[in-house]
């Protein structure tokens, strides 16, 4: 048997996901059939009912296909609140303007393969008149 094995829990054993969240989303960043495990997981713990007195647990984590980033938040004071929220706006803030930008390249990215596309398409259509009138020609000598 393995070694492992005495570090594995039972799964009735293991404590299920708390229900006091006001969010616990994970979402994937990449489109079905693309490479890698890209993805963004939030949760904001709802401290409504709770009777001690601690802070929210608050996770933002962010993961493309090699790298992981985790952003920290606090509640623990006015001025980290206020922080806090100002991270938030400050990120939301510079993915709008990231998604305008490539948004304006993607436009761009297209209108150049259809060029590329283009220059093939003439290309090969005149590389097959070229090589049809030279037989025509090599046909009409003696």
């Amino acid at each position: 048997m393995s070694y492992l094995l005495q570090y594995a829990r039972r799964p009735d054993l293991i404590a299920p996901r708390t229900s006091a969240a006001r969010v616990d989303e994970s979402a994937r960043l990449n489109q079905p059939g693309l490479y890698g495990d890209a993805f963004v997981r939030v949760f904001v713990e709802d401290t409504t009912r709770r009777r001690r007195d601690h802070d929210a647990q608050l996770v933002l984590q962010i993961a493309d296909c090699t790298n992981t980033i985790n952003l920290e938040f606090s509640l623990k004071t006015a001025r980290l609140r206020a922080n806090s929220l100002f991270k938030v706006d400050t990120l939301l803030s510079a993915l709008n303007r990231f998604r305008d930008g490539l948004a304006a390249e993607t436009e761009l990215a297209e209108q150049r393969e259809q060029r590329r596309r283009q220059a093939r398409s003439r290309a090969g259509a005149s590389r097959f008149s070229t090589v049809h009138r030279s037989r025509r020609h090599a046909s009409s000598r003696p």
